[in-house]
Formats: C-alpha cells, sequence, structure tokens
C-alpha cells in the first residue's frame, strides 16, 4: 500500500468515526423525541444539496439563522465546528476564537474551496450514519 492510500484510508476512517459520533450524540440529546430525531436526519440529507446549489457560505448563513438552543440546527453547526477543528480533517484546521461562519467567509478561494469540499466529505458519512442509525417513516 503506497504512502497516499495510507492517508486517504486513515483520513476517510478519520471522518467515518467522528460521523459516527455525531450521530450517537444527536440519538443521546434526542432521546426520547423521536420528531427532533428526524429532523436531524432530515438536515443531514439536505445540507449538502444547499451548499452545491448556494454555496458553503449562504448555507452556514442559512443553518446559523434556523438554530436555536437545543434544535437540530444548533447541533449540526456545532458538529461541523467541531469536525473542523478536530484532527479528523485534512490540511486546513479551523481558529480556535472565530465563529464558523466568520471563518469560512474570511478564507481565500482556494482554501474555501477546499473547505467545501471536506464538509461534504463529511456529510456524506454524517448522512450515512443518520440514515442507518435514526428510524425514519
Amino acid at each position: 500500500m503506497s504512502e497516499k492510500e495510507t492517508l486517504i484510508n486513515k483520513l476517510e476512517r478519520g471522518r467515518a468515526d467522528f460521523a459516527y459520533k455525531c450521530v450517537n450524540e444527536a440519538l443521546e440529546r434526542f432521546k426520547g423525541d423521536s420528531k427532533k430525531q428526524k429532523e436531524y436526519r432530515s438536515h443531514t440529507r439536505k445540507i449538502p444539496q444547499m451548499i452545491l446549489s448556494n454555496g458553503l457560505g449562504q448555507t452556514l448563513a442559512f443553518i446559523l439563522s434556523k438554530k436555536s438552543n437545543g434544535n437540530a440546527y444548533d447541533l449540526l453547526y456545532q458538529q461541523i465546528t467541531d469536525y473542523l477543528k478536530s484532527d479528523s480533517t485534512s490540511r486546513i484546521k479551523m481558529e480556535g476564537g472565530k465563529d464558523l461562519t466568520e471563518w469560512v467567509i474570511s478564507l481565500s478561494s482556494a482554501e474555501y474551496r477546499y473547505v467545501t469540499q471536506e464538509i461534504l466529505t463529511f456529510f456524506n458519512w454524517l448522512k450515512r450514519f443518520a440514515e442507518g442509525m435514526i428510524e425514519g417513516e
């Protein structure tokens, strides 16, 4: 196995592990509230398409406008922030003191594209685990 393959496998395992923990966190936080669990699951499906259609900055601004204390948007916003600060990402780490949206809109064009791709890749895992772990209709 080449060194590049090893790095890619390590990154994918890190993303998968982080996403799995995020869905478990959602299940625990919304325990006994199947409506909020389903909202979380639904948002993990919709957010990637919103990013592709509207861009990362606008999507984060939308999530920011919809989040309120304890709802699914609030949890996802925090999970995206935590993910970008984690060791599960490659090349770019979010700075500690800034808000997620503020940080993203301050990035260079190349960094913005990279972070967009990183979040979309993370959401692929998040969506898979949410669909498998949260009961749907």
